[in-house]
């Protein structure tokens, strides 16, 4: 029996673009443009803006806001802050509004902005010293302790955005947009299931499955560098939690007959094991497999050495039943995450094995259940020759 354990580098798509309008009204000409932001997305996914995508659509869904810190700036005067924790929301999806409308400023140079979504997240935690609120003049901060529910923290950082009047011919009023494009700093974690060909005739089914030692509890850091315009995201903390298939944004339960299925009733358990695809295309690139966790949102983090303290694990439990023969339960079956690798072949630990979860990206992690029949042939060992042996009897 081999398990074959496969991480596959999904890289999700961690651009969300977010553009801010000028209204077309002039209130003055020494005030010029109000600046207003009319955000969207690209349409990477047709989800709404949940934990997990890629959009902001209606409101109703939960963190459907941004926070914009930003500042003006020429030689003489001083730059000055004009934005500062100032939270842009939706009603319809489309249109993004916030109160006290600043304008556009013809006398300065240059505009600075930052954003963060949810807005929240940029406020310091009351008597936390450790949290800092975002500097409108740097960006830098440092978040309150955030909990990793599973589902629940999808935190995006905007890239810095400076607009020069000079790119617009000397005047600020010629900007139809300013675009902010945030990025994911938190990692997005699908783990499937999936049966070698060679056990075709089998039915193999999970009753159990966990993520055990996985780091959830951290403080965000966000440097004043904005290395190329964007955000240089760092993590802390050690505290540690338990995931398991109904963890992710998208519940896995089964159906009766025991099948994946996202609106199903019951969870992953004994009494209601999920059964497992055949990947036909073993060893190679996954022709099919099962999902067991599904989006779910983690902590970035480094992956502890299977020998050493609270490695990050899996821990399931499966069976193999083929009509005929007895059945065959592996239970508590314990797999390290640093033990998977970016090829999907029967070598198991000689490729490339993780090492982290980094902000931004979507990982897919495969694990794949071979075993084989075990079979008996029979043969029988001839007789040896000898010498011939005499007695004589007179």
């Amino acid at each position: 029996m081999r398990m074959k354990k496969l991480m596959i580098f999904a890289v999700a798509a961690i651009a969300l673009v977010a553009c801010s309008k000028e209204f077309d009204t002039n209130k003055s000409a020494s005030n010029g443009t109000a600046i207003g932001f009319n955000t969207w997305a690209e349409q990477l996914t047709k989800a709404a803006r949940v934990p997990g995508t890629s959009t902001f659509t209606a409101a109703g869904y939960q963190d459907n806001d941004f926070a914009v810190y930003g500042y003006k700036d020429k030689t003489t005067p001083a730059k000055a802050t004009v934005f500062d924790d100032v939270v842009v929301s939706t009603t319809d999806g489309s249109a993004w509004t916030y109160t006290t409308p600043r304008f556009w400023d013809n006398n300065y140079d240059s505009y600075t902005f930052y954003a963060i979504s949810p807005a929240a997240i940029g406020t310091a935690a009351d008597g936390d010293e450790s949290s800092s609120d975002v500097n409108p003049q740097t960006g830098a901060f440092v978040t309150r302790a955030i909990t990793f529910a599973g589902n629940d923290n999808d935190i995006l950082v905007a890239d810095k955005k400076t607009v020069n009047k000079t790119d617009g011919g000397g005047n600020f009023n010629s900007f139809a947009t300013v675009p902010l494009v945030f990025n994911h700093v938190a990692s997005l974690v699908d783990f499937k299931v999936k049966k070698a060909a060679s056990l075709h005739d089998a039915t193999v089914t999970i009753s159990a499955f966990e993520l055990s030692d996985i780091d959830n509890v951290g403080q965000l850091t966000v440097s004043d560098a904005y290395t190329d315009s964007h955000p240089v995201a760092t993590w802390s903390g050690t505290a540690r939690t338990t995931y398991g298939p109904e963890a992710g944004v998208v519940k896995v339960k089964v159906d009766n007959s025991g099948n994946y299925e996202a609106n199903g009733t019951n969870s992953i358990d004994a009494d209601h094991p999920i059964i497992i695809a055949e990947d036909t295309a073993f060893p190679g690139t996954p022709a099919a497999s099962t999902m067991v966790i599904n989006n779910l949102i983690v902590k970035p983090q480094t992956f502890r050495a299977s020998d050493g303290s609270n490695p990050q694990k899996i821990t399931l439990t499966y069976k193999i039943a083929v009509t005929g023969s007895a059945d065959v339960e592996y239970a508590n079956c314990v797999l390290y995450l640093c033990d998977f690798d970016n090829v999907d072949d029967e070598d198991q630990g000689g490729d490339a094995p993780i090492a982290s979860w980094e902000p931004g990206k979507h990982y897919t992690f495969f694990i794949t259940i071979d075993a084989h029949k075990i079979s008996f042939s029979a043969s029988i060992t001839p007789w040896a020759d000898v010498n011939g042996y005499n007695y004589l009897l007179n």
